[in-house]
């Protein structure tokens, strides 16, 4: 990704200067025909003469295909904390935003290129709110629709009902590759029961899957009043930004900013934790798995080990031991944290990384980006997680002319790599919303090293594993194995489940 990002960064601001279509449909007048079109050549080739030549785009169909005009249809639900779910899927004008634009000229492309129209016909603000539909779509079997992207939490649960497609099925989506750059395949693998069948996608063309990763944000003009001494960029090169170490820079940071003698939300702290979603992306940073898979190829629960029982140790006496620590309630939703993030009260927090285009985009002071801590400087790695917003993208057993919708899905996804992601990734988030080059750097560490597991994507079905720790946190639970060894039992039994559910709706491949 880091190559194609680097390559493709200079022809995204001449993708900018194209004129696109209008309003939420995006139509054009291709008049060629697939089946008349020829293969582009692999990326990177060269002719005869040795000279490099450059395809057009990314993935391996044909530069041209006429699906003579058909409207391809999206429902989408909108996410929390910044409506970047629509607009993965439509942008109704150059308004001069460089995500925006790049988005309404991927779009342009793809209709020209495709010869289809892209219309989002319903949004839904409720985050389960295109489950509803396509169960109604496929109980009534016609489709005012033809692909959903869904809130992945809440969303997930309707693979298990039969209702979509396989989208790995080459016979029906003969045009996906899910090997390449452009999807997250790692993603959808671990999300997959069996590894191979894919009911949602994910990948470039979600905005939720490139901005979702947790990440550590911190004040660098406080940590540098406090820490004159430290680069902490140096820190994170040489292996040892743990918990350890961000549990002994936030002891030392405290004042009492109301004067009113105790510790309240209006004091500044060196560290701000809430036991929601902040909480499952400390963990996924210390590498704690919820499950793992066995030499068959399938999920089983791990949760209960040392590992687990080491971070929680840690973890629980930041949140409530630590003199510098503030713990946020777990109602807030992270908007109380970053806006005082943002005004200067705070050090260092974690969240998403899309969070600094909504919070930290006026911020004076200025901040850092960072991976999540390590538990220990043994563990391998920095590590993160996709925030359970990530948006999915199924299609329904409903649809006709799955060819088409296998073009689109492509194309979608292959032209977000080349244009949207860098637009994204590289200026958004690298540029506009980070304050130094390093911070860029960062990024693209934590963008290498993102791990998920089927049982935190799929924990709606499982009794909310993924949330176990949030739970743990509110009750200031300090028996964790004892905690764990309670819920086994029906994890185990929903588990079971799962799997005779995916097993049936697999018979529909």
């Amino acid at each position: 990704m880091k190559r194609i990002l680097t390559a493709l960064l200079a022809g995204l601001f001449v993708l900018m200067t194209f004129a696109a279509c209008s309003d939420s449909k995006v139509n054009s007048g291709n008049d060629a025909n697939p089946s008349q079109t020829t293969q582009g050549q692999t990326p990177g080739a060269t002719d005869a003469e040795g000279e490099e030549e450059t395809r057009k785009f990314l993935d391996d169909m044909p530069e041209t295909m006429d699906f003579q005009g058909r409207t391809v249809k999206f429902i989408a639900t909108e996410g929390s904390n910044g409506n970047i779910t629509e607009l993965s899927i439509r942008a109704e004008e150059n308004s001069g935003d460089v995500v925006e634009d790049a988005v309404f000229n991927r779009n342009l492309t793809v209709c020209d290129r495709l010869n289809v129209a892209i219309e989002l016909v319903d949004l839904f603000t409720d985050f389960s709110g295109c489950n509803e539909p396509l169960r109604t779509a496929v109980k009534s079997g016609t489709s005012d629709f033809d692909i959903a992207g869904t809130y992945q939490y809440y969303g997930i649960v309707v693979a298990a009902e039969g209702i979509l497609f396989n989208l790995n099925n080459k016979t029906r989506f003969p045009y996906n590759d899910f090997e390449r750059e452009y999807w997250g395949t790692q993603y959808m693998k671990s999300m997959s029961y069996d590894g191979n069948s894919y009911y949602w996608a994910t990948g470039d063309m979600a905005l939720r899957y490139t901005g979702g990763m947790y990440v550590t944000y911190v004040n660098s003009t406080l940590f540098t009043n406090y820490y004159n001494d430290v680069n902490l960029y140096s820190v994170v090169d040489e292996g040892e930004w743990t918990v350890d170490k961000v549990s002994e820079y936030a002891s030392g940071v405290y004042q009492d900013l109301n004067g009113n003698g105790s510790k309240d939300s209006s004091d500044l702290y060196g560290f701000i934790l809430q036991s929601n979603d902040l909480t499952d992306g400390f963990a996924a940073g210390c590498m704690v798995d919820f499950s793992s898979r066995d030499e068959n190829g399938l999920p089983y629960l791990t949760l209960d080990n040392e590992h687990t029982y080491t971070f929680w140790e840690k973890y629980y006496a930041l949140m409530f031991e630590n003199p510098g620590t503030m713990l946020n309630p777990s109602t807030d939703d992270s908007v109380t944290s970053m806006t005082n993030f943002s005004a200067g009260q705070f050090m260092m927090t974690c969240n998403k990384l899309y969070q600094s285009a909504i919070y930290l985009r006026e911020m004076e002071d200025n901040f850092y980006i960072l991976p999540l801590p390590k538990l220990d400087v043994a563990q391998d790695h920095y590590n993160t997680r996709i925030h359970d917003s990530c948006t999915l993208f199924g299609v329904p057993i409903t649809v006709s002319d799955t060819e088409c919708i296998s073009a689109t899905l492509e194309a979608l996804a292959s032209e977000s790599a080349k244009v949207v992601t860098p637009a994204y990734y590289e200026v958004a988030l690298k540029v506009k919303f980070t304050r130094d080059s390093d911070s860029g750097r960062m990024i693209e560490l934590v963008h290498e090293n993102v791990n998920i597991d089927f049982a935190a994507q799929w924990s709606n079905k499982i009794g909310n594993i993924n949330h176990f720790f949030r739970g743990r946190a509110d009750a200031k639970d300090t028996a964790i194995a004892s905690s764990i060894a309670k819920n086994k039992k029906v994890w185990d039994k929903s588990m079971e489940k799962l799997f005779s559910q995916l097993e049936k709706a697999s018979e529909n491949d």
